[in-house]
């Protein structure tokens, strides 16, 4: 007896079903719709997270220029601070030294009348000696090099009821090139130099010189001396420093 072929596992059990074309366009149909609706979604998602994002950035752009319209006012009120510091630090500094210029020219002007009061009393008050007296000779280097100024004060001592009229002279003692240098008189002091005199109690003498070329001075000698009623002649050596 003939036996029948088995069926392979499954295969002849399934029924394939015709599709008709009809339905075929209506899946079609389907899927083209659901496509675009999910493609809408999509953009329409993306568009307005896309927006929202812009419009953070716009909030956060408005605070940084808020935030930095407000650094840029404190950072000009503290230059205007800065500078007016800086102006009232400038005032202080001016203002102490020009207090300190007159200080000095105070003490300075006391210095000078403790010193003519002393020059007074001397003057005024009577000595062992009278007569013509050399109470001051100052040497001071001038502006110009090798130029010097002389101030010479003469006094009357004792009985001053009389003028004393008469010259000074000047003689610069030193060495030049190895050998003994001396040059006395007044013509080799600049003009405008004072060198006469006439007074009953004191005079000041002024005068300005130039130490010759290679000329080391050792000592100015003055001598003043008065002619007259009253002859009286004195020197006086001034050591060079």
């Amino acid at each position: 007896m003939a036996r029948k072929p088995k069926s392979r596992a499954g295969i002849d059990d399934v029924m394939l079903m015709p599709v008709s074309p009809s339905r075929q366009k209506k899946r079609r149909r389907l899927w083209t719709v659901a496509l675009l609706i999910l493609a809408v979604v999509l953009f329409a998602g993306g568009f307005w997270t896309g927006s929202s994002g812009a419009l953070d950035t716009s909030a956060a752009n408005q605070r940084l220029r808020s935030d930095l319209k407000t650094a840029k006012r404190e950072l000009e009120a503290a230059r205007n601070e800065l500078a007016l510091y800086r102006t009232d630090t400038e005032v202080t500094r001016e203002a102490r030294e020009t207090l300190r210029q007159e200080i000095k020219s105070l003490r300075d002007q006391a210095a000078e009348l403790e010193e003519a009061v002393v020059f007074y009393k001397s003057v005024m008050a009577p000595g062992a000696s009278e007569g013509l007296q050399i109470e001051k000779m100052v040497l001071q280097p001038d502006d110009e090099n090798g130029f010097y100024r002389y101030r010479l004060v003469l006094v009357q001592a004792g009985d001053n009821r009389n003028y004393l009229s008469g010259d000074i002279s000047l003689t610069l003692r030193g060495s030049r090139d190895g050998e003994a240098f001396s040059r006395k008189g007044t013509d080799w002091l600049e003009d405008g130099s004072e060198t006469r005199f006439r007074f009953r109690y004191f005079q000041e003498l002024s005068g300005r010189f130039q130490v010759p070329e290679g000329v080391e001075l050792d000592a100015v000698d003055v001598e003043a001396e008065s002619g007259g009623r009253n002859r009286y002649q004195i020197q006086k050596t001034v050591k060079w420093q």
